[in-house]
């Protein structure tokens, strides 16, 4: 987990929105290879281990899904990544994308899911949870995965920032509150409206 990102990770438990404390045990190059999040509210603890953030127990992979460069294409176009700043999310199957995307984009990636799909390191970061441990408003792109729960995927668009982009695929129906922009066969691409754009009004005229 790249040490800047830490200030973006909230806890998961029922309680107030709080930043976690970072004790590192091991970093490499910004990189924490090994350490502990603790919540300075409910005093819960997740671990990092090679890298990963681990805010629930890890499962075993399913039959995986390859990583494909055409997808990683399509997420960095849906979710405008070819610009640096901010951080984008890739849950689910989209996370096997993740090195491909980042070989594309300057953009920091997070990796989410209950099994650790890819390497994290060079910009991609694995955080193994049930929800997304997100501030809200903090990430500017995600992409949500057919099969992510109720929990998972309103935590995701918690997170999601004023004028952000999702990508999911069409099994997955648009949540309220985001304006569709595009859509074909496979996937649908949606943005949050933004929160700062002044309506224009016509002047009236004195004469």
């Amino acid at each position: 987990m790249h040490i800047e990102l830490v200030e973006l990770l909230r806890c998961v438990q029922p309680h107030e929105d709080t930043w976690l404390v970072a004790a590192i045990d091991r970093i490499d190059d910004r990189e924490i290879v090994a350490g502990t999040l603790g919540c300075p509210i409910c005093h819960a603890e997740y671990e990092i281990r090679d890298r990963i953030v681990y805010f629930a127990p890890p499962r075993d992979a399913d039959a995986a899904t390859e990583a494909d460069v055409n997808q990683a294409m399509r997420i960095a176009a849906a979710l405008e990544l070819t610009e640096a700043g901010g951080v984008a999310v890739l849950q689910g199957a989209w996370s096997r994308h993740a090195p491909f995307v980042r070989s594309l984009s300057p953009t920091q990636l997070i990796a989410i899911d209950r099994t650790s799909m890819v390497e994290p390191g060079d910009g991609v970061n694995d955080v193994v949870c049930d929800v997304a441990p997100l501030a809200r408003h903090s990430v500017r792109g995600i992409a949500v995965d057919a099969g992510a729960t109720p929990g998972m995927l309103s935590s995701l668009l918690a997170a999601l920032r004023s004028g952000g982009r999702a990508i999911a695929p069409i099994a997955l129906p648009l949540p309220d509150g985001l304006n569709e922009l595009a859509r074909d066969d496979e996937v649908w691409v949606a943005e949050l409206p933004r929160d700062d754009v002044v309506p224009l009004r016509r002047a009236q005229s004195r004469f």
